[in-house]
């Protein structure tokens, strides 16, 4: 998976943007606001829609090049979620120029309807045939077709290419305004694989007309790419790719109307040599000055974004987004579509190196499922992805596998010995571990069985739902470095509002390496509220009633303990994942007033 995580030992990976990450975010950390306990708590606007988020999604729940079976069906909707995501890759597709193949993608969308699930469809990658001059000059040579890629996100170089015709006007008249019978340009080719491609999965499209489906159903999610801040995935200009978006966002919506079009996920690159910096702010100033952008929204109605390892960032790239949407007056749905953190402590990861940079223990992983989702949502994402549902390759080649070790079949370099082509470790990215007949990683002695960040994810989607944001706290005797070194309190509450039921949410963990001792005011002073963790030891979801004393709720929390390196660091000087967190669930009839912008923003940073 070229995704995902990340370094074993030698393998750089996509560790930049974390890295410069801790360099970029000190000076909006400066201002982030600490409240005492005891204080009053920030107050947080009601969500826009007084309810219905988060969203939930799995990626890789099933694929075109890897189709589901009848248990990793259920092993998907068992998690709760109502999203697959998946890529749709136009080389694998258009075979050859005008000679399209939608039987993989046609048994995919199938899949996904008749299991109930909505489809985030990727529409990404270059055929050999349309691949620009410029790729081509960088020594990529086009591979043979089709390519497999089970389970993963990746692309050859000549498939990061700028596509062939992209500059030409969109529609046959020579112009790029959609209108009502215009046909699209045939010179364009990525417009023409858009149209085509919606037109096919739209509800009332081809297959849902060869299928007698209901009106409704049908592919409405469209994403424009995935991480084009990324040279592995976009290795074109930002002007061209928001070129890309444009032509992709005007021909899906000739084809369907009520197309949803996502902004291709960003990576939140920001180092130059890995990829583009800022591209969301960059493409943004470009359609500032584009006579069409304010009449078709910036040419994008979703923003979508990634984040892995350090559960405040799930915040702070909702926050960066939201940022540069409000700069032009504009509101638009946030998707965190990929989150997660890798497990060394289990088959494929390196279970004999607890320092493995950007990875956690399985029980850590667990605590950053729902950390990372209450930091997103409170910041105002709509949607939590977690990637993935098996382990797929990771970012390892088709093929990887070995039986489960200590370290003794890698060389120094962290390749197998009996192969230095492959790598001796891999990601355990997945809810579940990977099945015997996977391409991977196929020898874990459980196969297919869960692991802890699946249940936690199951708390999830059980008990936070339909939740708009109420406050945050900072308490707490204790303190720590946060990101950007700056000093935080010892623990974290965030809190949220659910109308339809009348009930306060809390989320609450520690941030630094202490046990502390959460005194929650209770809603009502002789309460009684629901407790919702995971057993630290069976890994089973625990939940029980607590009963307010002297008017508030006392829970204890264990200390947070990740303290893995990012790579040339020997000491991480944060706890990129905090404790073990509870969330606590009571009445509370006191709604916060309704009608306000759903976003938030910390009180102390301006717009």
């Amino acid at each position: 998976m070229q995704l995902r995580a990340r370094l074993y030992p030698g393998r750089t990976g996509r560790i930049w943007p974390l890295l410069a990450l801790l360099l970029l975010s000190l000076t909006l950390t400066l201002f982030l606001s600490r409240v005492p306990a005891g204080a009053a708590a920030s107050p947080a606007p009601a969500a826009f829609a007084q309810g219905g988020v988060p969203l939930y999604g799995v990626n890789f729940i099933s694929s075109a090049e890897l189709l589901a079976d009848a248990e990793q069906y259920a092993n998907g909707l068992a998690t709760g979620a109502q999203w697959n995501r998946w890529p749709v890759y136009w080389f694998n597709i258009e075979q050859s120029p005008g000679n399209f193949d939608w039987s993989r993608q046609d048994a995919a969308v199938q899949g996904d309807v008749i299991h109930g699930l909505h489809t985030n469809a990727i529409l990404l990658g270059t055929p050999p045939f349309y691949t620009t001059a410029g790729a081509e000059r960088q020594g990529a040579q086009p591979a043979p077709k089709p390519i497999p890629r089970p389970g993963t996100l990746a692309l050859y170089a000549t498939e990061t290419a700028k596509p062939a015709g992209l500059d030409a006007p969109i529609f046959s008249d020579g112009s790029d305004r959609p209108g009502p019978g215009k046909t699209i340009n045939p010179e364009n080719k990525w417009a023409l694989f858009v149209y085509t491609a919606v037109n096919r999965y739209k509800p009332g499209g081809a297959l849902a007309q060869a299928r007698g489906w209901p009106a409704n159903v049908g592919v409405t999610h469209w994403e424009m790419w995935n991480e084009p801040d990324l040279n592995i995935f976009w290795n074109a200009s930002v002007e061209a790719y928001a070129r890309l978006l444009k032509v992709g966002y005007l021909a899906a919506r000739q084809a369907d109307p009520n197309a949803v079009v996502l902004f291709g996920a960003l990576a939140n690159n920001v180092v130059p040599d890995a990829g583009h910096t800022n591209i969301y702010r960059q493409i943004m100033a470009l359609y500032d000055e584009d006579p069409l952008a304010a009449e078709f929204g910036y040419f994008h109605d979703v923003l979508a974004t990634h984040s892995y390892f350090v559960a405040w960032n799930s915040w702070f790239y909702v926050f960066q987004a939201e940022r540069t949407l409000a700069a032009r007056g504009l509101q638009k749905p946030i998707w965190l579509n990929e989150n997660g953190v890798p497990a060394w402590d289990d088959y494929p990861g390196p279970t004999w190196d607890s320092r493995s940079s950007l990875r956690a223990t399985m029980r850590e992983q667990a605590d950053y499922v729902i950390q990372s989702a209450f930091y997103a949502t409170y910041a105002g994402a709509d949607a939590i992805f977690h990637f993935q549902l098996y382990d797929g390759c990771g970012n390892q080649a088709l093929g990887s596998d070995f039986p489960p070790h200590s370290g003794e079949l890698c060389t120094p370099d962290g390749k197998l010995v009996s192969n230095p082509a492959l790598d001796c470790a891999g990601d355990a990215n997945g809810l579940f571990r990977n099945p015997t007949d996977a391409q991977c990683f196929r020898q874990h002695p459980q196969p297919e069985t869960p692991r802890p960040n699946f249940a936690a994810f199951q708390i999830l989607t059980t008990h936070f739902h339909d939740v708009a944001p109420y406050w945050r706290q900072r308490p707490g005797e204790t303190t720590c470095f946060g990101p950007g070194f700056v000093d935080v309190s010892g623990q974290e509450w965030i809190a949220f509002y659910r109308y339809a039921t009348q009930e306060r949410i809390v989320g609450m963990w520690t941030l630094c390496g202490e046990d502390e001792t959460a005194v929650i005011p209770a809603t009502n002073p002789a309460g009684t509220a629901l407790l919702v963790t995971l057993d630290p030891a069976t890994h089973q979801i625990v939940e029980r009633t607590i009963t307010a004393e002297n008017g508030a709720y006392t829970i204890e929390l264990p200390a947070a303990t990740n303290r893995n390196p990012f790579p040339f660091q020997d000491l991480n000087p944060i706890f990129p994942i905090g404790g073990r967190p509870f969330i606590l669930i009571e009445p509370d009839d006191r709604q916060p007033p309704p009608g306000l912008d759903q976003r938030w923003y910390l009180p102390t940073i301006r717009r």
